[in-house]
């Protein structure tokens, strides 16, 4: 395959570059994909430039979309056409376009994935018109595409008077999505992703949502709160202003971004992604350094997959963010491959787990290759990072994100270690009673959710009372101290134990079966009674009660089966484990 970008200021240019152009593009192709990324601020321009280029090339395949910005060859242009041109050898492209006025979001994905089920798609391009619950809703249900296709592409920009658009066939949908299907056997597309945003402070739980891209509340409290709160940010702020500090989550390990794109009256926020009921979010902020880091990485993925094109779809905000320090971003893809692209107002990927989504705050680069990898064909391009020259204002902007984040990072060590501290009994270094019923609860509500067994086991010390009596308080503390690491040494590192109080134990055993946490309670018994802890060389016994989670049953009776095990145990003599029956 070859590629090829041109750009034109004004649409009068095109007469003089098309007869340029067919003096110089290739005279034999499969496949011709020609992609027009727009910032003309007119409404007729882009259609009228699409009917040309159709007359010039009756063949190709050719789909269009307005931009906030336009990318070729590493460079950002404005109020400019790019033109990009793929020629396949090997590889068919297949144009879908749909208008979710027409058809409901997922019977067109539904759609889409028949055209494509007996095809050996490698990727799949879409260019949205919209950024809303529709678009959402057409994107999820992408997942029922074959694994091994890649999935990428962005939401329109808006330009002036024309607003959001995308068109392909001789159509202008303001509500819909152009989706290209590149199917090939030799054909190979590789995504490579960056983001550069850091979460900061604290964690907040999404507990009310209205469709899936309006927050309404936080924590129970309206969503824009924590701007105000936190950012000293208002509604009126957050219209007016693109905001550069998006909320974000964890999904598969990754942070993804959500980027509020409007506030309502009613303290909501409108996000320009989806997000999910129950998810915990927190604010971002932009690192330029970390920015640029990421996408250096991006770089050498890239590199390594030695493509011979690159589609770019890279959020407006990020333009926004780093200003006259764009190019520093952009030129590390130069000299890799013919790449063309746009800012876009949410980027489209598709995860390691299958799903299709949009993406705020990220480049997502599309790279393509027909056949095999050559050998060392960028062999003489280096990989050495580009020395950073920021502006002096992203120069003071980075020294507010290092001291952010290591402030941050010092932060979050002293709270870890005081929620530890607040959950643990200092004695002993097991669980403290309020922790370890917290858990217990968890993992009953697990339990009830799978069907999964559990069980525990209630532990008293026998005759304390005489020890701390006769020897002291001392010999009781060690006592206590040496049980505990007996109980630590028994369980797994999936279970829980805690001191339930005084000198009585508590040890939750998730995935247990009542005959296994029988011979773990004897297990532990054995090691008290063999372990002479006293100062006569006498040991400590102990006396055990196990149950198993009742079927249907709740917190309070499970406590009062293991209870009921242990009177027992403490009755038939002591240094014994007794077992609940069976209902």
């Amino acid at each position: 395959m070859k590629q090829f970008s041109f750009c034109l200021k004004d649409i009068s240019e095109f007469d003089v570059w098309a007869k340029s152009f067919q003096d110089t593009c290739p005279r034999k192709a499969r496949t011709v994909f020609v992609s027009v990324f727009s910032g003309w601020p007119d409404e007729e321009s882009l259609p009228e430039l699409i009917r040309r280029l159709k007359g010039l090339l009756p063949e190709a395949v050719i789909v269009g979309c307005t931009a906030d910005g336009e990318i070729m060859s590493g460079r950002l242009t404005e109020q400019s056409a790019i033109l990009n041109f793929m020629f396949f050898d090997k590889t068919d492209v297949r144009l879908f376009d749909v208008s979710f006025s027409d058809m409901l979001p997922e019977a067109a994905a539904a759609s889409l994935i028949e055209e494509l089920r007996d095809t050996d798609v490698a990727g799949v391009g879409i260019l949205l018109a919209a950024n809303d619950e529709t678009t959402h809703r057409f994107l999820a249900n992408l997942r029922a595409l074959p694994l091994h296709a890649k999935v990428f592409g962005g939401v329109a920009g808006s330009t002036g008077a024309s607003g959001q658009y995308v068109t392909a066939g001789g159509r202008v949908l303001r509500h819909g999505a152009v989706v290209v299907a590149f199917i090939g056997a030799e054909l190979r597309v590789h995504v490579a992703t960056s983001v550069g945003w850091r979460p900061l402070g604290p964690s907040f739980a999404i507990t009310k949502m209205d469709g899936d891209n309006v927050i309404k509340e936080l924590d129970g409290s309206p969503a824009q709160n924590i701007y105000q709160k936190y950012l000293g940010l208002s509604g009126t702020d957050i219209n007016e202003d693109n905001l550069l500090f998006p909320l974000c989550t964890e999904r598969n390990g990754n942070l993804v971004m959500r980027l509020p794109a409007e506030s309502r009256e009613d303290g909501a926020l409108v996000i320009s992604g989806d997000c999910k009921n129950g998810e915990n979010v927190r604010l971002a902020y932009g690192d330029p350094g970390r920015i640029l880091d990421a996408s250096y990485n991006a770089r050498i993925d890239i590199l390594s997959f030695e493509p011979e094109g690159i589609l770019l779809f890279n959020c407006v905000s990020r333009r926004f963010f780093l200003r006259d320090d764009t190019s520093q971003e952009l030129q590390l893809f130069e000299d890799i491959a013919p790449n063309a692209g746009f800012y876009v107002h949410g980027e489209v990927n598709r995860g390691e787990d299958g799903n299709v989504s949009l993406l705020n705050m990220s480049m997502v680069a599309a790279s393509f290759r027909e056949g095999v990898q050559g050998e060392n064909a960028l062999a003489s391009i280096s990989l050495a990072p580009r020395t950073r020259k920021l502006t002096d204002m992203m120069k003071l902007v980075q020294c507010l994100a290092n001291f952010v984040a290591i402030t941050s990072a010092e932060s979050e060590i002293a709270n870890e270690q005081l929620v530890r501290l607040a959950s643990i009994d200092r004695l002993t270094g097991l669980y403290n009673r309020g922790e370890i019923e917290s858990i217990l609860r968890k993992e009953l509500i697990q339990s009830r959710r799978s069907n999964g067994v559990l069980s525990a086991i209630m532990a008293d010390l026998d005759n304390f009372k005489s020890v701390n009596d006769i020897f002291g308080h001392a010999v009781g503390d060690e006592v206590l101290r040496r049980r505990s690491k007996l109980i630590q040494n028994a369980v797994r590192k999936s279970d829980a134990a805690g001191r339930w109080g005084g000198e009585e134990f508590f040890i939750l055993l998730p995935g247990t079966t009542l005959e296994k946490a029988t011979n773990v309670a004897e297990r532990i018994r054995a090691a008290f009674a063999s372990d002479a802890v006293l100062p006569n060389g006498r040991p400590v016994t102990g006396s055990f009660g196990v149950a198993k989670f009742p079927d249907n049953g709740n917190y309070m009776k499970f406590y009062q089966r293991l209870d009921e095990a242990l009177y027992r145990a403490k009755q038939t003599g002591k240094n014994c484990v007794c077992v609940a029956e069976e209902e």
